[in-house]
């Protein structure tokens, strides 16, 4: 890693940037080039590598600082990646932030276990004789972090303790995550199914939205294609940006 006031010399080679890039196959499979040449010298065909990227269903996305490159054209458009070139500085920083949310999983990809632990913040009193302040694990290797600690989230399977998570645990190699960090990796993963859009003069039921009560007014309501529920423009964004479940469905399903 290059300091500030460094200059990085050599020849740009995408090549020696996108290989040897090992990962499970139940992971997301990505790379993300930033390249700022027009020109790319590689020791053998570019071409081939673009292949094997492909069949190992490696992503390969590439943000320009200069003008389009074509054979970044076709890397991208062979794995699955996406291509831009910016216009200014507001723009590299919005697709930098796009590529932080990550792509929805293929129906291809590996399936595999993974053991994870759900360890509870237990706070400890002050005033409790028995409780006593230990050190977190976590910090065992940062002497800059807090010491002594009454709380914290303990391994259920080794009771390690750390302040905060997600995080490997250093003793049994557990993973452990909270609830939330996991349903939001799946809604990330396994988005939710776009509603029907259809015009408010076809729409044939009563003109009320399932979710806020209110009277249906926009030109186009959107319908559920589970439940069959209407619902407004408003909270369609709403059920698909914030809350990434049908309200209708998920009340029929603890009715039942």
């Amino acid at each position: 890693m290059h300091t500030l006031n460094s200059i990085s010399h050599g020849w740009p080679r995408l090549k020696q940037s996108v290989s040897n890039r090992h990962m499970p196959g139940h992971t997301s499979r990505e790379v993300l080039v930033i390249f700022s040449s027009l020109t790319t010298c590689d020791p053998s065909n570019i071409y081939d590598l673009i292949k094997t990227l492909k069949g190992l269903k490696i992503r390969v996305s590439v943000i320009g600082l200069s003008a389009e490159v074509r054979v970044c054209t076709i890397l991208t458009r062979e794995t699955g990646g996406t291509y831009h070139v910016i216009l200014d500085e507001t723009h590299f920083r919005e697709l930098l932030t796009f590529h932080v949310k990550p792509p929805p999983a293929s129906s291809s990809s590996e399936c595999s276990l993974i053991r994870m632990g759900f360890p509870q913040h237990a706070i400890a009193s002050v005033s409790d004789q028995d409780s006593k302040p230990s050190f977190s694990m976590s910090h065992l290797d940062n002497s800059s972090g807090p010491g002594l600690t009454l709380g914290g989230y303990y391994c259920p399977q080794c009771r390690a303790k750390y302040t905060e998570l997600p995080v490997e645990c250093k003793v049994c190699g557990l993973t452990l995550v909270s609830a939330p960090h996991l349903a939001r990796s799946f809604h990330h993963l396994f988005p939710m199914d776009a509603f029907q859009e259809m015009p408010l003069e076809e729409f044939e039921g009563e003109r009320f939205c399932e979710a806020c009560q209110g009277e249906l007014k926009d030109k186009s309501v959107f319908i559920c294609p589970v439940c069959s529920s209407v619902f407004c423009v408003e909270c369609d964004l709403f059920i698909h940006d914030t809350l990434h479940c049908c309200p209708s469905c998920i009340h029929s399903q603890s009715t039942s």
